[in-house]
């Protein structure tokens, strides 16, 4: 499966740089992930809980970063399994980062997954739903870790806010 996203977030580009590459702040922004073990400052060890459909998996994915041009371009490899549910995965990506120009970052994303075993067996609209989804998701996430705290506090509306609307 190729897949192509692309989103603008409003933080300058080294800052989403330096996100990017700091697992403990990726870990939270993508969708599933229960934990994340640095093996080494390219290396990574996380688990991640994914649902298709009525199967449940719980990936062990070790991620590789290969190559980096900082803070434009990063190209990263990952294996995963779950033995329980007689899955694996194999992923490409490479993440290409964008300054706008008024302290905003477009990321583009380019990768290819092989999905084999069990989830491998739907078809491939079932799992572009899942990945688009977990591409919202993650965008959200991202933005969410972006924003200083103290402008997530002076946006945050009240309930009677809300309400009003």
């Amino acid at each position: 499966m190729i897949v192509e996203k692309r989103m603008i977030v409003a933080a300058p580009i080294n800052r989403v740089w330096e996100v990017l590459l700091d697992p403990k702040l990726m870990a939270g922004c993508v969708p599933g992930t229960e934990s994340v073990e640095v093996l080494s400052e390219t290396e990574y060890l996380a688990v991640i809980k994914v649902k298709i459909s009525f199967i449940s998996a719980r990936f062990k994915v070790r991620t590789t970063i290969v190559e980096t041009r900082p803070p434009n371009y990063l190209r990263c490899e990952g294996t995963g399994e779950d033995s329980a549910v007689a899955s694996s995965m194999k992923q490409t990506s490479e993440l290409f980062l964008s300054d706008q120009g008024d302290g905003s970052t477009e990321i583009s994303v380019k990768g290819k997954a092989d999905i084999l075993g069990r989830l491998g067996t739907f078809g491939l609209s079932v799992m572009k739903t899942k990945v688009d989804r977990m591409w919202i998701e993650f965008g959200d996430n991202l933005k969410a870790t972006l924003t200083p705290a103290e402008a997530q506090t002076s946006n945050a509306s009240s309930p009677s806010d809300r309400l009003a609307r």
